[in-house]
């Protein structure tokens, strides 16, 4: 076992390349990707995913690249997407940004879990079908034994568990491959050819459609910064950015040809007419329906992944601002293996008060996903602005590389927008929930609770905002979907 660092007693020469490679693929490759023909198909035509497609890979790689670029030059900074906010911008911004970071983390991991049981409900009715799939009782007892299975998998090492998440994802890589390799021979170029020629007019214009397309796919890339989060595990910090672009390539290579092959295979009202998961339905037309259980079951094992994943970056994110003294010292406990257990144990508490939520109140549930969901973006944002901080007080400025930092910061703002902005002001209420959290940390350090009138200013807002949006949302001016 590698020697532990004296400031945190983790030991950070655990996580290789691949297991950080597949720390981040197993983040970003949850669900979305088995229903990315249907969710796509109703949204544009052919011609303008393709377009759409060309868009989000300069997007999402300038994206990558602000990662790649903040951890070559500040190799130092190994707290991830939480230490670039910090660091570039203050104690007060990072906290912001680690909390949204986790309460996103958890709320996804909750859709995930219901989604298990939701596609198991195919299989043993037990767990319910339609509206009620995933929501039974036996449902939300299995889905907190699962919740617990995956939290004493964590605190029994980071090591172990990155071993178990790279089977998962060998075993995910091998099952979209499969279904890529089916595509292609099931592929025929007059039909992709027909469905490129036609215009369907109630999708819109072509503007519309690549905006619209864009709203679906944002979400298939959250989880590009699980190998910065991870940075402390990292045998090298070379690793992590190679990871972080990797993994980017081959998510946007895997999507593209999920969502573009459909289209010579089946036409697009037939695409459009798919149920979940749209991929099976695909599978079908080609090799026949008895392939649909087939999908089922590399659903759920991408889900598991994602869950896995999801849930150390949840853990990891609380630890690392807890040892900056940002986040209560209470979290920096860690075990006998290294792992953060008060930070693992929280994680697991608070998804367990989450599915009780669910559980009870389906409707809230549903917003506080798309809530949390826009919570991430903001992280994402104050990454792409650091790098370019960190390129323009750099003693000699490069173009290119400024050109590639403005491009992330353009796109970082693009997301939020598509991503909905009144779900980002009424998350304004978990940011003040948090500011109990933060006020803990500094009484703990004895420090003020504000390092400077920006950040006061930025509290203010936030508590503001929050109240107003909560006034909103309560007298049913701010309505959500």
């Amino acid at each position: 076992m590698a020697a532990k660092t004296p400031s945190s007693g983790v030991d950070v020469k655990d996580l290789t390349f691949f297991a950080l490679f597949s720390l981040t693929f197993g983040s970003m490759m949850g669900s979305g990707v088995f229903d990315i023909p249907q969710n796509i198909a109703n949204r544009s035509g052919a011609v303008a995913v393709v377009i759409h497609w060309f868009i989000v890979a300069a997007g999402m790689i300038a994206l990558a690249w602000s990662f790649v670029y903040i951890s070559n030059k500040r190799p130092d900074i190994k707290s991830g997407i939480y230490g670039y906010a910090k660091f570039g911008f203050g104690d007060y911004v990072g906290f912001t940004s680690a909390w949204g970071y986790y309460l996103n983390a958890l709320l996804g991991n909750a859709s995930y879990l219901i989604y298990i049981f939701a596609t198991l409900g195919n299989f043993f009715p037990i767990f319910g079908h339609g509206p009620t799939a995933g929501a039974t009782f036996p449902s939300f007892l299995c889905e907190s034994l699962l919740i617990w299975i995956v939290m004493a998998l964590i605190i029994r090492g980071v090591k172990e568990a990155s071993i178990v998440n790279i089977m998962i994802t060998t075993v995910k890589l091998m099952a979209l491959a499969s279904l890529i390799l089916v595509f292609i021979y099931g592929f025929k170029t007059e039909i992709f050819a027909k469905n490129m020629a036609t215009h369907d007019l109630h999708l819109g214009s072509m503007m519309d459609q690549i905006k619209a397309t864009m709203l679906v796919t944002v979400w298939d890339f959250l989880g590009i910064e699980a190998a910065c989060i991870y940075a402390i595990y990292a045998k090298s910090m070379k690793d992590v950015g190679k990871a972080t672009m990797l993994a980017v390539i081959v998510v946007l290579i895997i999507d593209t040809l999920l969502s573009v092959l459909p289209f010579g295979i089946m036409s697009t009202s037939s695409v459009q007419a798919l149920t979940t998961p749209s991929t099976a339905g695909v599978m079908a037309a080609v090799i026949g329906p008895i392939s649909a259980n087939i999908i089922r079951f590399a659903v759920l094992i991408c889900v598991v992944g994602a869950l896995l994943a999801w849930n150390m970056l949840a853990t990891n994110i609380l630890f690392l601002s807890a040892t900056d003294r940002t986040m209560p010292k209470f979290l920096t406990k860690i075990n006998s293996r290294g792992v953060p257990v008060n930070a693992a144990l929280m994680a697991g508490f608070t998804l367990q008060f989450m599915m009780v939520c669910a559980y009870f109140s389906q409707a809230i549930y549903l917003n506080m996903i798309m809530i949390a969901t826009s919570l991430v973006l903001v992280p994402y944002l104050l990454a792409a602005m650091f790098s370019v901080k960190l390129i323009i007080t750099d003693k000699k400025i490069y173009f290119y590389e400024l050109i590639k930092g403005l491009l992330s910061v353009t796109y970082a703002i693009w997301m939020i927008y598509a991503g909905g902005l009144k779900y980002l002001a009424i998350s304004t209420l978990m940011y003040l929930i948090g500011i109990a959290l933060f006020y803990k940390a500094r009484k703990e350090d004895k420090r003020k609770m504000f390092e400077n009138k920006f950040e006061i200013a930025l509290c203010a807002t936030i508590v503001i905002l929050a109240f107003i949006c909560g006034y909103c949302w309560y007298t049913g001016i701010l309505v959500l979907d």
